[in-house]
């Protein structure tokens, strides 16, 4: 029977999705390799311990979903139904990360009562956004440090995208972002904790965007995001969900402390008559309103002209 269980594990062991199995205390009981590729937890990091302690897995508004009547592997534990859901759960790296879940009731071969759960991110649209930051690399027009678009692809991004707005009217959003105290963050942690938060932010937020935005490292702290085919009476529920998420991001370092940080938005649609500049200066000056008025908050302006 032993080898039967050895066999098994091997094949989980084996495949590209993450499997893990929960017991009927959300203690996670077994954890195969592809889960540990997607959450950058090993085995021996998260065997024993509480699924909801550990990932925190978050709705798409980021509302834990442990902490309300909808947590996907408490209904299964109590319906024995199967549960298919969309997710973020925490990276070990502190970003969020998005996921497909499904979950199953099974029996363990020494029949104990455990949830099977399946973690994967190829179907989601953001799949396509970690394919095109992969081409990106061999464009050397990423960052180095966080890998998302470097400044020079955004800004080639934007010509781009002002000259259609010029020629077809197709209109756009952008997204000036920064750092809220980040000095702070590293005159007290150091630069290394202070480029795996710069790290963190980038993953939340490029794994938070459409297949087709495009986000990039403007400088230091600060991050450019570009928003296509959105409604101007969107732009701020949009950048405040992203706000909310870079709040909800946790980095763990090496003597076990938790480090959050907030970001202070400037969001503005682009004009016809916009330049780079134009348009890059009105988001930042929007940005540091956003500051004045106390960080870890979103300024818009709407006009269109």
């Amino acid at each position: 029977m032993l080898e039967t269980v050895d066999f098994y594990r091997e094949i989980l062991d084996n495949l590209y999705d993450g499997i893990f199995f929960v017991d009927t205390d959300g203690r996670i009981t077994y954890w195969n390799k592809g889960s540990a590729s997607l959450t950058g937890y090993s085995a021996t990091d998260v065997v024993g311990r509480n699924y909801c302690d550990l990932f925190k897995p978050l709705d798409k508004h980021g509302n834990n979903l442990c902490e309300t009547s909808i947590c996907p592997i408490r209904r299964v534990l109590e319906s024995s139904l199967v549960n298919e859901v969309e997710a973020y759960v925490c990276h070990k790296e502190g970003h969020l990360l998005p996921i497909s879940i499904r979950i199953a009731p099974v029996r363990e071969v020494e029949q104990h009562f455990v949830v099977a759960v399946e973690i994967h991110s190829s179907n989601s649209p953001r799949y396509a956004m970690r394919q095109r930051l992969e081409e990106l690399q061999e464009m050397a027009m990423h960052d180095p440090l966080t890998g998302i678009a470097n400044r020079r692809f955004v800004e080639i991004s934007l010509a781009a995208r002002l000259e259609e707005l010029r020629r077809y009217g197709f209109s756009f959003a952008l997204l000036f972002t920064d750092v809220d105290n980040f000095k702070a963050v590293n005159d007290t942690y150091g630069h290394s904790v202070g480029d795996r938060i710069l790290k963190m932010i980038s993953a939340t937020l490029a794994h938070s965007l459409r297949s087709f935005d495009v986000i990039g490292r403007w400088g230091g702290e600060e991050f450019v995001t570009l928003l296509v085919n959105i409604q101007p009476a969107d732009l701020f529920t949009l950048s405040d969900r992203l706000r909310r998420l870079v709040e909800k991001s946790m980095l763990t370092i090496e003597n076990g402390e938790t480090i959050g940080v907030t970001v202070s938005i400037g969001a503005t649609v682009a004009r016809v008559g916009d330049t780079i500049e134009t348009l890059v200066e009105r988001a930042d000056k929007l940005m540091f309103e956003s500051k004045r008025r106390g960080r870890n908050l979103v300024s818009i302006e709407l006009q269109e002209g």
